[in-house]
């Protein structure tokens, strides 16, 4: 089965510099979502049908509806807990403690995208 890719950003700009960056890997399904509860939702049916081994999130921290963090609790009380990188251009000790809490991990705005990209390539091959 294809590695699923979920890229989730109110800002269609950071969605498309993330598409960009990550998507040309030729194994690779890639899924956008525009508000956390969307994302939730692209998360519950991954839930059912894809080992989270196999599902990598990009999300933002701050977005409408939901939270990344939110998100990310919701999962835990799923059990299932997919590779996920939370972007945030609000730093800070607390939050980044929180994130780390969940097994994320913590990206700061403005950020190189070969991190970003080196980032999403360790969490494949864990």
């Amino acid at each position: 089965m294809r590695k699923l890719l979920i890229i989730a950003d109110d800002n269609e700009a950071m969605r498309w510099l993330v598409r960009s960056t990550l998507g040309h890997h030729g194994n690779l399904e890639v899924v956008e979502a525009g508000d956390g509860r969307a994302l939730f939702w692209h998360l519950v049916r991954c839930s059912f049908t894809r080992d989270e081994r196999d599902v990598t999130v990009i999300t933002d921290m701050c977005m409408p509806i939901y939270s990344g963090l939110d998100v990310l609790a919701a999962c835990d009380d799923l059990g299932y807990h997919p590779n996920t990188i939370m972007i945030t251009a609000y730093p800070s000790a607390e939050l980044s403690a929180r994130i780390a809490g969940t097994g994320a991990r913590l990206v700061a705005k403005p950020f190189a995208t070969g991190t970003l990209r080196d980032m999403v390539e360790h969490a494949w091959r864990s």
